[in-house]
């Protein structure tokens, strides 16, 4: 997999942040934090069901956890407290993606204006086993088809000033280009190089920190900041040397993998 790198000479001409900055290809800068942006996942005859595409977080132990939002066709009222309706409900909900197993973790009551009336946090470490066919699987299924997951195409690869052995040689690389890369929650490819079981896991770098574990400066890719929210990938299973890389979501269709000492750049490949 992803060498890990000890110099300075990696790629990159963006700025970024997954669920915070993002990373522009190009010119260097920082765009705003990413707002919530609902998509529909399921329409019933009394509600319908959204998944906030912003949410998605990867936490250790294999666990996904993401928002979704149920919107009621007619208010309900709150159990113990009949002077009160809620319109929506707010739902935190962890995923076990090695394991298919779900458990929610807090809910939020909203009034048909959108002010709350009531939020509680669920501390059961019970997890329940996804249901073939239901409407949980339903809501997995929504976010696994975000980013990072899904199929991708190597369109570029690019790498900060100066030479490192560590890097391969520039006719080497420009084999890259065209490569096929898939992420699963089970699995992921890059080309032939198969991951039979990997990790993916959201985790805020210090300037400092950053160059020590990957030789990237901050400054060097046009990030402004004295930390920045990144993706480790682990890969678990092997078949990957060395098992560790790093993402950076540049948008819905664009995202950066540090690979072999560069970073590639990967279009969405929705065929």
């Amino acid at each position: 997999m992803i060498q890990l790198l000890q110099s300075r000479s990696i790629c990159a001409l963006c700025a970024f942040l997954w669920l915070g900055l993002c990373l522009l290809c190009g010119p260097a800068g920082i765009r705003a934090q990413t707002k919530d942006k609902w998509q529909r996942v399921y329409t019933g005859e009394d509600s319908v069901i959204e998944i906030n595409v912003s949410s998605l977080r990867f936490e250790a132990d294999h666990i996904l956890r993401v928002q979704f939002r149920t919107i009621l066709s007619k208010p309900e009222t709150i159990t113990g407290n009949p002077g009160a309706k809620y319109k929506s409900r707010l739902e935190t909900i962890d995923f076990k993606l090695n394991e298919r197993r779900y458990r929610p973790v807090e809910i939020t009551l909203l009034d048909p204006n959108g002010k709350q009336l009531q939020s509680y946090t669920l501390t059961s470490e019970d997890w329940r086993v996804l249901k073939n066919g239901g409407v949980t699987e339903r809501m997995l299924g929504a976010a696994l088809g975000l980013p990072p997951f899904g199929s991708w195409k190597v369109e570029t690869y690019r790498y900060a000033e100066g030479n490192s052995r560590e890097v391969k040689p520039a006719r080497e690389l420009e084999k890259l280009i065209g490569t096929r890369v898939h992420l699963y929650p089970a699995r992921a490819e890059v080309g032939t190089a198969l991951c039979n079981s990997f990790s993916l896991q959201n985790r805020q770098y210090t300037k400092d920190e950053l160059f020590q574990t990957f030789g990237i400066q901050l400054n060097s890719i046009g990030v402004n900041a004295d930390s920045v929210e990144t993706i480790n990938v682990t890969c678990d299973g092997g078949g990957w040397q060395p098992p560790r890389s790093l993402l950076i979501k540049v948008d819905e269709d664009e995202m950066l993998m540090l690979w072999q000492g560069v970073f590639l750049a990967l279009k969405r490949d929705r065929g």
